[in-house]
This record gives C-alpha cells, sequence and structure tokens, in this order.
C-alpha cells in the first residue's frame, strides 16, 4: 500500500468517528439550550433527546451524568493541560506552560463564544454545577503544583507549590467572568479577548513572582 494511503475500513471507522462526535455536540447544544431556557434542574433527559433527536438511552450513552452536558469538553481539555505541562520545553516554567496551553485553545474557545456564554449562565444559576466546576478547578490546581515542584524540585506538597497553584486557580476565575454573556442569541457585546488576555497575563506574572518569592532560599532561579 502507497505511504499515507487509507483502507477502505480506516476511511469508514474515521467516518463513522466523526459522526459520533458530531451526534455528541448536538446532544449537548441542545442540552445547553435547554439548561439555558428553562433551567438546569428542571430539564430532563426525555426533553434533551427530543431537542437533538434522538432516544433518551443515546443521550445517556454519550453522556452518563446529567452534569456532564454542561462541561462535555471538560476532560479533554484537562488532558491537553496535563500533557503540556508535562511535556514543557526546556526553560519553560509552569506558568508559562500554562499560557502556551490557553493560548492553544483560545481558537476554540473564540469559536463557541456564545456557548461558553450560555454555559457560564447556566454554571451561576446551580450551585451544584458550580461544586462540579470547583472539582475541575482542584484537578488543574493539583496538575500545577505538581509542575510547579519539578521546576522548584520540591516536593508537590511543600507550601511554595500548594500557594502558587491556589493562586493560579485565580487565572480560571478571570476568564470565567469574561465568558459572562447578557442573552442566548448573538452577544450584545463580543468579547475583548485581547483585554482578557492583558488580564491573563497580568495575573501569570503574580503567579510567577509569586513563586520567585516563596522560592527557598539559596535556590537558583
Amino acid at each position: 500500500m502507497p505511504p499515507g494511503s487509507v483502507t477502505v475500513d480506516q476511511a469508514r471507522v474515521g467516518l463513522r468517528e466523526r459522526k459520533k462526535q458530531e451526534r455528541r455536540r448536538a446532544i449537548a447544544c441542545a442540552a445547553l439550550e435547554l439548561f439555558d431556557r428553562q433551567g438546569y434542574a428542571t430539564t430532563t433527559i426525555p426533553q434533551i433527546a427530543a431537542a437533538a433527536d434522538v432516544a433518551p438511552r443515546t443521550v445517556s450513552t454519550y453522556f452518563p451524568a446529567k452534569e456532564d452536558l454542561v462541561f462535555p469538553d471538560a476532560d479533554a481539555e484537562l488532558e491537553r493541560l496535563a500533557r503540556r505541562l508535562a511535556d514543557r520545553r526546556p526553560g519553560e516554567n509552569a506558568a508559562q506552560a500554562l499560557r502556551a496551553w490557553i493560548l492553544d485553545e483560545l481558537p476554540a474557545w473564540r469559536e463557541r463564544e456564545e456557548e461558553m456564554q450560555a454555559r457560564r449562565r447556566v454554571i451561576d444559576a446551580e450551585p451544584a454545577l458550580q461544586a462540579v466546576e470547583r472539582e475541575q478547578h482542584a484537578t488543574i490546581e493539583r496538575l500545577f503544583a505538581e509542575a510547579i515542584a519539578a521546576d522548584l524540585g520540591a516536593p508537590v506538597d511543600a507550601l511554595e507549590p500548594r500557594m502558587a497553584a491556589a493562586a493560579t486557580v485565580a487565572v480560571f476565575d478571570v476568564l470565567a467572568d469574561g465568558h459572562q454573556g447578557p442573552s442566548c442569541g448573538a452577544p450584545e457585546e463580543e468579547m475583548d479577548w485581547d483585554g482578557l488576555l492583558l488580564q491573563l497575563d497580568r495575573a501569570l506574572a503574580f503567579v510567577a513572582g509569586g513563586i520567585v518569592a516563596l522560592r527557598p532560599a539559596g535556590r537558583a532561579a
């Protein structure tokens, strides 16, 4: 077989996988629209299935827990963050790797601006979803603490990595604040992504400065 060629079976698998991803996205979008319009708690799986034109069982197959419908990309994003922190380039610290990850994710975030605004409203209106989001932030904090500990040559439970990682979670609060929007349709005001990145850089500069300030005496930068 010539290099780079694709078999019929491979093409079928690729098409099947694309269709699955499209269906998954359609279900998540239908659910988010309902959550935003009528509330998370009052929206049922049968209602979501009807809106997405699938069976209720299909919704549960793609999203075993109802809250998964609100965070359809969270696991994949966290996996990419973990990989980016683990595969830092020589001389690249944890804060720089985090910024690089955010820049990698930014095009997709820009593309889904209205969706992200709607998701923010749904989360802010539902304490149970806020708890799920806090768990995600705790995972980010743990990943970042491990990366900072590696940068400093310190144990992951030492004061410096834990404090710097806790401060880093505030970066995601900044991003979350920026994702709020006024309506389910086209936002009355477009996101100021340049302003958001400026805030991000200031927040990460604070984190990086905190790491230096908390560095054990005698350890080189």
